[in-house]
């Protein structure tokens, strides 16, 4: 390898060229190549990154001194584009969610394997704040012992109605929980460890022309006693971001997830609790995800967030729908893995 990684960026959409950005701002790599099926939207990335355009995501897997690619296509493309890198000997980033089944993300993991390259899934959120201190704070155990977890994310769904918009495709987005609330469920993961049982309703209700949920709300208990509950879907006229989080030691909660100042904190009496809050980071997150992948690659670190990670996910998906389905309470099966108190620092 050369001081700085050579990157490949397959996909030059919003999150492609989200990425490319970021991963040019850590100044640990070069964005060297790009490919996408939409000529304009490869040319737009390519000139303002300077990077060559490939002409087939051969070309691009096949570039000369390539060190690894960022997968960041539908999610429905996932597992065929990772497999394809893995066989070209290309290191993986791939956008969550991993894949639409756990066969596929199996597929993925096996590949990667097979290959000796490394794979990281792009859950992101475990960069932001006010999670990332969270998380942190979970795992020094400065609260206790976490309990149960609630969050909540509604967004107005008129924005899928669009033709042509993949995420208005249950076959190529996997639905609202997959395209969008993978990310709680990974951090409801990483705070409560292991689920044992989930339960969920979906109702379908407004009269867009798209097949994400406009109402979903998904029950886990884990391990340990420890209970969550998601609710989220497009079918609001207002959309709302927030959760409460009750530790042993202190209750968190927030109104607006993604604004660290709006964080609070109350101990037992009732007691705001100060915390230090400056003590925030102030990486981009994208760039600080991106910043551990490439440190993977030189052999600094182990991969963060491995293809396991984005199986277990994948799994806590299909069996949210699958109660949705059945309208049951159903198994977590136990053969995936878990974060215990997991995070990224």
């Amino acid at each position: 390898m050369t001081d700085q990684l050579q990157i490949g960026l397959w996909g030059c959409g919003s999150m492609g060229h989200s990425l490319a950005q970021a991963l040019i701002a850590t100044e640990q790599a070069q964005l060297a190549v790009v490919f996408d099926i939409l000529p304009e939207a490869a040319s737009k990335v390519a000139s303002l990154c300077t990077a060559h355009l490939a002409d087939s995501a051969e070309a691009l897997l096949t570039y000369p001194h390539l060190d690894g690619v960022i997968i960041a296509l539908p999610p429905y493309l996932h597992a065929s584009a990772a497999i394809q890198a893995a066989k070209a000997g290309c290191h993986i980033f791939v956008e969550k969610p991993m894949a639409l089944s756990t066969s596929d993300c199996r597929r993925m993991i096996e590949a990667s394997h097979d290959c000796h390259t490394q794979l990281m899934v792009g859950h992101v959120l475990r960069y932001y704040e006010p999670y990332r201190s969270i998380l942190r704070w979970n795992r020094e155990g400065r609260f206790g012992q976490i309990r149960a977890a609630s969050i909540w994310r509604t967004t107005p769904g008129a924005k899928w109605a669009v033709e042509g918009n993949w995420r208005a495709s249950r076959a190529q987005s996997g639905g609202f929980l997959s395209e969008v609330a993978v990310h709680e469920l990974d951090m409801l993961r990483c705070l409560m460890g292991r689920p044992e049982t989930v339960y969920a309703s979906e109702l379908k209700f407004m009269p867009w022309r798209h097949e994400m949920e406009d109402y979903i709300a998904v029950q886990i208990h884990f391990a340990g006693n420890g209970a969550a509950s998601f609710e989220g879907g497009g079918g609001t006229c207002a959309g709302r971001y927030g959760f409460r989080l009750y530790f042993e030691g202190a209750t968190i909660l927030s109104d607006s997830a993604f604004e660290p100042q709006a964080l609070q904190v109350f101990g037992p009496n009732g007691a705001a609790v100060e915390t230090a809050k400056n003590d925030f980071s102030l990486e981009h997150p994208v760039q600080a995800e991106l910043r551990d992948w490439l440190a993977a690659l030189r052999g600094e670190r182990a991969v963060p967030i491995p293809g396991e990670e984005g199986l277990a996910n994948v799994a806590l998906v299909e069996a949210a729908y699958r109660s949705a389905r059945s309208r049951q309470i159903v198994t977590y099966d136990t053969q995936y893995p878990t974060s215990q108190k997991g995070g990224t620092d």
